[in-house]
């Protein structure tokens, strides 16, 4: 009677040790190769068992170098770095448990702290799904079968709310994909930084005199995108911007003039930031102007500065329409330059006469939707033959300072600036030089001439337009309008 008691109460001291050890287990777990369970921490310790390869464990507490384990009421330790898989024991769903969902970019490590050196939880692997259950900056909270750690916050991409009702913060809402707005050239050799910031992770390099595709400009920094390598330049380097899409934004620099003011009598036109005197327009000049500010005074592009006109009651202003609401015969463009209107000597004569070849030639010019108009089809060939006379030259290349049609390249470079300002498609243009020319914005100027220097464009938009040139007391104005 006394051995059968014995024997009962042993029986249940086993099933209640088990009972306590299965309370305890926290996860379960495999092992990657047959392990000893060891009676202490250490590789010397008493066998109390094993587990073999892919073995299930349950596990009491996981430890950084030993996880203490119950394997059928075996109670030891196996080595940490062998156990993987890790579970919660009870029943789990991570996805209910998550706020936001999201992809690993690459095979992540879960720790069990926010340090790289810290425990290994879990792995993610290449584009699993993360069930993530607080954003963080540098690190996410993850769990993944009802097991939490942390993994790095720039490894895990597509990030979204795990269910309905559920945004994500502003800062972790996704950046728009890539989209090549422009391209530039660059004028030095350009680092492709990943954050705007000299001293972010170099990912790339743009190289002297080598085009780029660019986003947008923010700043001092442009977002761009060279094979693979996608992230921000020193905007200050990248020159000779050519849009993409007509209808996209303006490329940098491009400024858009409301008006078209004509002198009603004698104005003059001061250095806006000096006040200088730096012309005095006659009556019946025409120049692209920017809308009245608050004392009634208007700016102007003024060579590579700024104009002002404090007589504005001198003028009479044509407003420009927005392209999209213009009407038939409605303004849509304006674009001034200037010249020396004291015409003294030989070549200075000779040039304004090539302008004002150029000025009636283009005057009245219609250039019906989706066709295409080249500048020398009106212009060319500059030769005495065709109606041109010297004028001086920009030339690089020579010591020739006079040619035939000197002066041209004014009448092509103001036309460029004001279709800039509307959604014309550019074909072809190229600048004098690296250096521009002092009548309009560095890298805005329309070179032509003999062969294949041209001003090319085609008319993108939806109606006919219309050019009107006039060339007066030392200002050349193109506008463009909406044709009848």
């Amino acid at each position: 009677m006394k051995k059968r008691l014995s024997i009962l109460l042993l029986t249940l001291f086993m099933a209640l040790s088990h009972a306590v050890a299965q309370e305890n287990i926290l996860y379960t777990g495999t092992v990657s190769k047959t392990m000893t369970i060891r009676e202490k921490q250490s590789t010397s310790a008493r066998k109390l068992g094993s587990v073999e390869e892919g073995g299930l464990i349950n596990i009491i507490e996981y430890g950084k170098e030993w996880t203490l384990v119950d394997q059928d009421g075996v109670r030891g330790y196996v080595l940490s770095k062998n156990v993987e898989d890790l579970a919660a024991a009870e029943g789990y769903n991570d996805e209910a448990d998550a706020q936001y969902l999201g992809t690993a970019e690459i095979d992540l490590t879960i720790r069990a702290a926010k340090d790289k050196s810290s425990q290994k939880m879990q792995l993610l692997t290449k584009d699993e799904t993360v069930y993530i259950t607080e954003l963080g900056e540098q690190w996410h909270e993850v769990v993944k079968q009802g097991v939490h750690g942390y993994v790095l916050a720039d490894r895990v991409k597509n990030l979204h709310g795990a269910h309905e009702g559920i945004e994500l913060p502003e800062e972790f809402k996704p950046a728009p994909p890539f989209k090549a707005v422009y391209r530039a050239r660059a004028d030095v050799n350009l680092s492709i930084r990943q954050e705007q910031d000299v001293d972010s992770k170099l990912i790339g390099t743009v190289y002297e005199d080598e085009y780029v595709d660019v986003m947008e400009i923010i700043g001092e920094w442009a977002h761009v995108k060279k094979d693979d390598a996608e992230g921000y330049v020193r905007a200050d380097h990248l020159r000779y911007y050519k849009r993409y899409d007509p209808y996209g934004p303006y490329i940098p620099g491009v400024k858009f003039y409301p008006y078209a003011a004509q002198a009603a009598e004698e104005v003059e036109i001061m250095d806006s930031q000096t006040g200088e005197l730096l012309r005095t327009v006659p009556k019946g000049a025409v120049m692209a102007v920017s809308a009245p500010s608050e004392d009634m005074s208007v700016t102007l592009p003024y060579d590579r500065i700024t104009g002002r006109i404090t007589q504005t009651a001198k003028l009479e202003f044509e407003g420009v329409k927005p392209w999209d609401e213009a009407q038939m015969g409605d303004l849509v463009a304006v674009f001034s330059t200037y010249y020396d209107p004291d015409q003294e000597s030989q070549e200075q004569k000779g040039r304004l006469h090539n302008i004002m070849q150029g000025v009636e030639r283009l005057n009245d010019v219609i250039v019906p939707t989706r066709e295409k108009f080249y500048f020398n089809d009106y212009c060319a060939p500059y030769t005495k033959g065709n109606g041109y006379e010297l004028g001086p030259i920009v030339n690089y290349v020579s010591s020739q300072k006079l040619g035939y049609g000197g002066g041209i390249c004014q009448v092509s470079t103001t036309l460029y600036d004001a279709i800039l300002q509307i959604p014309i498609d550019v074909i072809k243009q190229q600048v004098h030089s690296a250096y521009g020319i002092s009548y309009a914005p560095l890298d805005m100027d329309a070179a032509v001439g003999a062969g294949n220097i041209d001003l090319r464009l085609e008319n993108t938009l939806p109606y006919d337009i219309r050019l009107a040139l006039q060339a007066v007391g030392g200002v050349l104005t193109v506008r463009v309008y909406r044709a009848n």
